[in-house]
């Protein structure tokens, strides 16, 4: 097993020789400023290689530790102009949905957000990633019901993910389909078949996609065909120029394709899995050949079903990487209408992959974009954008407000 140090020059080494982005980043790249030691405790070792990580500013590039738990504070929040609104409660029961914090260890948000601003991620207050400082807040001050108490903060089991999948008929035109990940195949697949009769029926889908981890592009492809109205092949899916690279150096074909094979064992059709079986075999014959720019040595081909009209997809920084292609590539479709929020603005380097050190990984991406594309701290804009307010966590804003437009238009 190798030491603390020898895990952080190893990812020195990785960021400068296989990461897609560092020509880009070179500038960023400070090891120099991260003292790391072999006598360092864990956490700050995984604290200490994070600072460094965090400084690329890609949502795609991480250092994260299965067995090396950061405090988790119970709740969640999001910033509305000089405060944090707790948006979920995990645990922190002194806590609930809606109490305003105006100060993080006797800072108040401005500070603390001068603070932490590599953590953050963003300027934009509604993009600001407030998960990354929470481990570091010991004290809270919070106004409930215009009254203001300090508390010092505990240490909870952070909750299990448990992806959606959902489908809901609001009416008989519409639909309302709730999608967290494309990481499964399967059960996107089942969803649709299960639902078949009604989606070829419909006049509305409303696709809800503001939470969305992503995963693989191909496992949302059953859907693209209720959002068209002629046939459309994948080579039309983007701009004439927008080439993508991938760097083939032999680390990433090695972690890529086993990648790839752990998406085999999962139930898949014949087709998805004969366009993963391509892919295993590009970045064979492709095996450390370096930069590259992609060619797809496969076409998938949608032919439009059902009935539908109009598309609306909400959107949110929550959403990244094949949650955001999914937006970028059917917002195409002149049916679809994008309402929310920004996505989360991490598809400029892509195809993140994992090197393994035992107690710690580094994730990083293989492949990136022509930089005319670059979209990293705008995400898909949406063509709609409703900002975030505390109204949020009364009711849905979002979809309410599909809902009365749907009302306006019968």
């Amino acid at each position: 097993m190798l030491s603390k140090t020898e895990i952080f020059e190893d990812i020195v080494h990785i960021l400068k020789n296989d990461y897609a982005g560092f020509q880009e980043k070179a500038a960023l790249n400070k090891p120099e400023t991260i003292s790391i030691t072999d006598d360092m405790s864990d956490i700050d070792f995984l604290q200490a290689v994070q600072r460094y990580i965090y400084a690329f500013n890609d949502g795609h590039l991480s250092f994260t530790s299965h067995q090396v738990k950061q405090p988790y504070r119970g709740f969640q929040v999001r910033r509305f102009e000089n405060a944090l609104y707790v948006t979920k409660v995990f645990g922190e029961e002194r806590l609930q949905v809606g109490d305003k914090i105006i100060a993080i260890n006797d800072e108040s948000i401005e500070e603390a957000a001068a603070r932490y601003s590599i953590y953050l991620q963003s300027n934009v207050l509604e993009r600001q990633l407030w998960k990354n400082v929470l481990p570091f807040a010991e004290t809270i001050t919070f106004i409930r019901n215009n009254e203001t108490a300090t508390i010092t903060l505990s240490d909870y089991e952070r909750p299990a993910y448990i992806p959606e999948y959902s489908y809901k008929q609001l009416d008989d035109n519409t639909a309302y389909i709730k999608l967290t990940d494309f990481s499964q195949g399967e059960p996107i697949q089942r969803m649709v078949a299960e639902n078949e009769l009604a989606l070829n029926e419909l006049s509305t889908i409303i696709f809800d996609v503001r939470v969305n981890n992503g995963g693989n592009d191909m496992f949302y492809f059953p859907l693209v065909s209720y959002t068209i109205d002629h046939t459309v092949s994948t080579a039309e899916l983007g701009e004439p120029d927008e080439h993508m690279y991938t760097n083939y150096t032999a680390r990433n074909c090695d972690l890529w394709i086993q990648s790839l094979s752990d998406y085999l064992t999962q139930p898949l059709d014949d087709e998805t899995r004969s366009i993963l079986e391509q892919e295993i075999e590009k970045y064979k014959t492709n095996y450390n050949i370096g930069f590259q720019q992609i060619n797809d040595n496969f076409q998938y081909t949608f032919e439009p079903k059902g009935k539908v009209q109009q598309v609306f997809i909400l959107t949110d920084i929550t959403c990244g990487s094949s949650g955001e292609t999914f937006v970028k590539n059917l917002r195409l479709s002149p049916k679809v209408q994008i309402i929310g929020r920004g996505t989360m603005g991490i598809l400029d380097y892509f195809n993140k992959t994992t090197k393994n050190y035992g107690d710690f990984e580094l994730h990083y991406s293989i492949s990136k974009l022509n930089e005319k594309y670059y979209k990293n701290d705008t995400g898909e804009i949406p063509d709609i954008h409703i900002p975030w307010t505390p109204q949020h966590l009364i009711e849905d804003v979002d979809l309410q407000y599909v809902l009365n437009l749907l009302h306006q238009r019968v």
